[in-house]
């Protein structure tokens, strides 16, 4: 404010963020723009200060534009809309300084208003009593279950898309605690954030409370114990906390002055693969908040512990999903400072891209094998199946591309390396391919700990001919891989496209011609989706046929043990061969119908010439 006593200047809406971090406003506590005093510090100026400050010296006034000049009529324009479109005789009297006619608001003020400062945790506090209630009828008693996880999901989506700008919608207290644990937030923020998520799940649970008499269905179904209820419940809430870290928190992958589209997908995809892949052991919750409101509605005819296990299963998720975000992105941890702005991030090492394979392949494998637990392999559903499994490897692909490739798949793996266009080189990719193999192990026997030492069913088919399996397995084999190739053509223009950078040599004797004007793919909020649309394709269309395995890596953790024992079954070196065919098809017909990008490029075709004849043969 201007203490001169002329009048009130208002800075420009946002202006408190080019304070620097001593004078930034007490209140404003968004996301990696926490103004807590660190120890040290200046200490920040209060309102009395403020108030009682010398007065500020007046601005100087600016140079007046000839009269008459078009700058001049800019000008009185320009001074029309400083004081509120103010029109007729007095409006070039009020214009002459419109430090004294513009009245001070809160809007872009230095101290902004209550209401601001509160929009967050109010709109944290709406959201989770929205949330809650929804799954609070979805897991109603004698509830169909073939949508409930489904509507869940698309409630977090929506929830996550309208209330991002506002509170950042972590909508979750373990997803408050795993950006806490990031330097994210600072504790006192976090706890606000916590206390009104809280109270929104149990504003909501005393509504249904009030509202209806019908239980909610949580804890083990029949045939399964309480403790395959909380290792599902710690494993997909961790995989919710890294997906939320990476494509929401990520300087990388979320960066401030060009964010994503695809933070609220991701998340809500995550419910729909946790939800169907564990619908046979229990209905999962991940989020602490809503555990203690379905716990709250659970007692209503004596106390339950079901909703105090699942908060701290939760709980437990969100350190395992900050645990895995800090080994993928080893240059993000950042826990001291959260900077959002970092744009000279050094390169994830060869190790963080391993582990990011073998998480997303793990949670994959995992979540197909999940949908047949308790079964014998001929009653899956392949809808549900099909649909969980496109959403885990959607969210994992949109976390980890900007680390590995997102591949999860050797045989994607092999055909993305030769092209040239991959994340990794061929020696690398050999080890990516080991990752893979590695976490289809880890899931089968974490699976067969589950089933009480049952492996996951083998279910090649439904008496189909050799020939159908192998045209099913290696049509959608091609598919995939043609468009994870299609797909990567940015993040490789990106490292070999411009300068003389786009002479680097690939794996196929050739170089990357990116010549100016050309026509590509640009990056694609839609690419992870594409991915994972192949596998809900093909789980409805061959699941029948070949049971849409699709994946080398699948087909080994099928085997499980007997891999292990070195029994591997002739069927399955079949699968893995109609697999990796496919794919090396697909990789053929992409590098027909791209062989514009194999040219070497001349010289012109790198300086850049805007030339008219050139631009008439570029077009």
């Amino acid at each position: 404010s201007n203490a001169t006593g002329g009048g009130a200047h208002r800075p420009p809406p946002g202006a408190w963020r080019a304070l620097p971090a001593n004078l930034r406003p007490p209140g404003i506590e968004f996301l990696g723009l926490s103004q807590e005093r660190r120890p040290g510090s200046p200490r920040r100026p209060s309102r009395g200060d403020m108030a009682t400050a010398a007065p500020l010296p007046p601005l100087p006034p600016p140079e007046s534009p000839p009269p008459g000049s078009a700058e001049e009529g800019a000008a009185s324009e320009q001074r029309r809309r400083a004081v509120g479109g103010t029109f007729g005789a007095g409006a070039d009297a009020a214009a002459g300084d419109s430090r004294e006619a513009t009245q001070l608001t809160h809007e872009g003020a230095i101290y902004p208003s209550l209401w601001e400062t509160s929009a967050p945790y109010l709109m944290e506090f709406f959201g989770v009593g929205v949330l809650t209630m929804t799954f609070m009828y979805n897991y109603s008693v004698n509830k169909d279950p073939v949508y409930t996880s489904t509507s869940n999901g698309l409630m977090v989506m929506a929830l996550t898309y309208a209330l991002s700008h506002v509170s950042g919608a972590n909508l979750n207290p373990s997803v408050t605690i795993s950006l806490l644990l990031t330097g994210r937030y600072t504790p006192r923020v976090a706890m606000k954030l916590c206390i009104s998520q809280m109270m929104g799940a149990m504003a909501a649970a005393t509504v249904r409370w009030q509202m209806s008499i019908v239980d909610v269905d949580i804890g083990p179904k029949a045939g399964h114990t309480f403790r395959a209820v909380i290792i599902v419940e710690i494993l997909y809430t961790g995989m919710l906390c890294f997906v939320f870290l990476n494509c929401a928190a990520s300087n990388k992958n979320n960066p401030v002055r060009n964010p994503n589209g695809f933070v609220g997908l991701a998340v809500g995809l995550c419910f729909i693969a946790g939800g169907y892949a564990a619908s046979n052991i229990s209905n999962t919750v991940m989020n602490s908040a809503i555990a203690v409101g379905l716990g709250f509605v659970d007692s209503k005819n004596g106390f339950s512990w079901t909703g105090v296990a699942y908060f701290l299963a939760d709980t437990i998720g969100a350190f395992i999903g900050t645990a895995l975000f800090r080994i993928v992105r080893p240059d993000e941890d950042n826990v001291g400072v959260a900077r959002r702005d970092a744009e000279d991030l050094r390169r994830d090492t060869d190790s963080a891209k391993l582990f990011a394979e073998f998480i997303g392949a793990f949670y994959v494998i995992f979540t197909k094998a999940l949908n047949r637990i308790g079964s014998d392999g001929s009653d899956t559903e392949i809808g549900p199946e099909a649909w969980s499994v496109a959403a885990a490897l959607t969210a994992m692909v949109y976390s980890l591309r900007d680390v590995s490739g997102g591949y999860f798949n050797p045989a994607v793996t092999l055909s993305t390396s030769i092209s040239g266009f991959g994340f990794c080189s061929l020696r690398v990719a050999f080890f990516y391919m080991v990752s893979q193999i590695f976490a289809a192990i880890a899931a089968s026997s974490l699976f067969t700990a589950m089933n009480n030492g049952k492996g996951i069913p083998l279910t090649f088919g439904g008496g189909e001919s050799v020939y159908a399996v192998m045209f099913a397995e290696g049509s959608f084999s091609f598919l995939i891989t043609y468009v994870v190739l299609t797909m990567s053509i940015p993040m490789a223009s990106a490292a070999v496209g411009s300068g003389s950078e786009a002479t680097a040599k690939t794996p196929l004797k050739a170089a990357v011609g990116m010549k100016p004007g050309r026509r590509q793919p640009g990056p694609s909020d839609v690419a992870g989706f594409a991915y994972g649309s192949c596998h809900t394709a093909g789980g409805y269309a061959i699941g029948a046929i070949s049971g849409s395995l699709l994946n080398p890596a699948v087909v080994l953790s099928f085997t499980g043990v007997d891999l292990l024992k070195g029994q591997v079954q002739a069927q399955v070196m079949a699968y893995i061969v109609y697999q990796v065919v496919g794919s090396l098809l697909g990789l053929g017909a992409w590098v027909v119908t791209h062989a514009g990008l194999y040219r070497q490029p001349k010289e012109e075709d790198l300086s850049g010439s805007d030339s008219p004849d050139e631009s008439k043969s570029t077009a």
